[in-house]
């Protein structure tokens, strides 16, 4: 029985004194109208001071519609998002007040409108749009917030009107493009 009750001790002392990369789940929801919610170059603050807390927006109903969470003035955690009808709209992902991660986006029907990714605030790897019916629209790829690779578009019948690749800031292959003089026009 000491021996257990030692150990129980032993392990609230060690898991008090480590210091976890834990944050506080913000408990205050600020609508994105309020006034006294300002976003500042030193991040956002409420009534003059680094807001910890939910910016949301809410749909006529009051339905939250938007919900970011927001620790220290800076965007930090899981943004979520919803159409008026209550099907998912976005999610996304913040670090220390930069995008982070992946960032998905959907049609009302549930089919991807994009997915996107970023590291530090700027696209990294491969960017994808989508039409409504889920057919992909555009591939970018993207290194350090920058076009480079392969770069591709296709037109609502899945033929391939652009793709070339950008290597260094140098741009290969062909982007087609439509005339805008009537056929026969010479």
């Amino acid at each position: 029985m000491i021996r257990s009750i030692i150990i129980s001790c032993c392990c609230l002392i060690w898991t008090g004194c480590t210091h976890p990369d834990k944050k506080i789940t913000p408990e205050l929801y600020v609508q994105n109208y309020d006034t006294v919610l300002k976003k500042t170059t030193g991040g956002w603050l409420y009534r003059g001071s680094l807001f910890n807390g939910y910016l949301i927006e809410s749909g006529t109903d009051g339905r939250i519609l938007y919900k970011l969470p927001i620790i220290e003035g800076r965007e930090d955690g899981q943004a979520s998002g919803w159409y008026n009808t209550g099907e998912k709209l976005l999610v996304r992902h913040f670090r220390n007040g930069n995008k982070e991660g992946r960032f998905e986006q959907w049609w009302p029907n549930g089919q991807y409108r994009y997915l996107f990714y970023y590291i530090n605030d700027q696209l990294n790897g491969q960017q994808l749009v989508f039409y409504p019916n889920g057919q992909k629209r555009q591939e970018s790829n993207y290194l350090n917030g920058k076009e480079e690779g392969i770069q591709r578009s296709w037109d609502q019948q899945g033929s391939l009107i652009s793709n070339y690749t950008i290597k260094n800031n140098k741009l290969y292959g062909v982007i087609r493009v439509k005339s805008c003089m009537p056929a026969g026009h010479s």
